[in-house]
């Protein structure tokens, strides 16, 4: 069927190398500044620029994993909730941990310029510091067993 969208044929892009702007890899010039593309380049690059995407979005989730501890750490505190509040809070709070080092292992020697890149290894890096803190101080008895 020809004309028919297909999720195999994803599009990819990446910056321009001449003029920056973000293209799609299947054209043969920029259609901004009219450089000329390299295929093989550009199809590098648009997994270099994926990597990079996937690496922020990726420190997004731990920095939200992050902020769900205080929700169940208060509902710890609450009748009828105290259970789901400690079966959330001692899950997340070894998740995160796991999650950090998985990021830091897969993205953690990603050399790049990219502004949102630097903005989400600095988010990791205060995810790590504040889970390495939970993770050392923040207790919870249940039935006799510390966790």
């Amino acid at each position: 069927m020809a004309g028919t969208l297909s999720l195999s044929s994803a599009v990819q892009v990446f910056p321009c190398p001449s003029c920056g702007e973000t293209i799609n890899t299947s054209v043969q010039q920029c259609p901004f500044c009219s450089a000329p593309i390299d295929r093989a380049t550009a199809a590098q690059s648009a997994a270099e620029t994926s990597r990079i995407s996937q690496a922020c979005s990726d420190a997004s989730y731990l920095k939200i994993m992050l902020g769900i501890l205080i929700p169940f750490g208060l509902s710890i505190l609450t009748p009828f909730l105290g259970l789901i509040g400690i079966v959330g809070f001692v899950f997340i709070k070894y998740a995160v941990p796991v999650m950090t080092i998985r990021w830091w292992v897969k993205y953690g020697r990603l050399k790049t310029t990219d502004s949102d890149f630097r903005k989400a290894r600095g988010t990791v890096i205060l995810v790590s510091a504040i889970s390495f803190l939970v993770l050392l101080f923040a207790r919870v008895t249940f039935f006799g067993l510390r966790l």
